[in-house]
């Protein structure tokens, strides 16, 4: 929460014309047909539920089904919060597990300032701090280790995007 990915995200669609799949859209899919508010709570409780009933690599399979039908050279694939996510996805040609880490007050004023769920603007340092460790944020953590590529963003937008971008030549050379 609040590292940067949504950042980078969006500077990779308007620089390379990337197309983005991310964990939570089937998530929010469904809490718009259900007309439930879409807060970062209700999305672990749905998330949580989802993989018991079917698997935890429920939400894995949807986002490869999605990718299955894209023509994109370039594409995204957002919030992985645990190694079963990956677990198919791995397998497409060219994927790097691409690990984004903020120290925790930088990553907690991003999240209040963005907005993106219903309750980030309200959300006190004590909240954000037990978010942090709700059973999908600590899942997250134990994705540093795997990751072929790790970023650290404690700094600006520009230095978050020049980092990628040296990534990105290693990878293009390496093909």
């Amino acid at each position: 929460m609040g590292c940067g990915k949504g950042t980078l995200t969006k500077y990779l669609v308007a620089k390379y014309d990337a197309e983005v799949y991310r964990f939570s859209n089937p998530l929010r899919d469904i809490l718009d047909r259900m007309h439930r508010e879409k807060s970062r709570d209700t999305m672990q409780q749905l998330s949580t539920a989802l993989r018991q009933i079917f698997g935890d690599d429920v939400l894995s399979e949807i986002i490869l089904a999605d990718i299955g039908q894209s023509n994109s050279s370039f594409i995204i694939i957002d919030g992985v919060r645990r190694e079963s996510d990956i677990k198919y996805l791995r397998n497409l040609q060219g994927f790097r597990l691409v690990y984004i880490d903020a120290d925790i007050s930088t990553r907690y004023t991003r999240i209040t300032c963005r907005k993106e769920n219903s309750d980030d603007t309200t959300k006190t340092i004590e909240e954000f701090m037990r978010d942090t460790e709700a059973e999908p944020e600590l899942r997250i953590r134990g994705l540093k280790e795997i990751s072929q590529i790790v970023l650290e963003n404690n700094g600006t937008i520009q230095e978050l995007e020049m980092q990628f971008e040296d990534v990105l030549k290693e990878i293009i050379h390496s093909l």
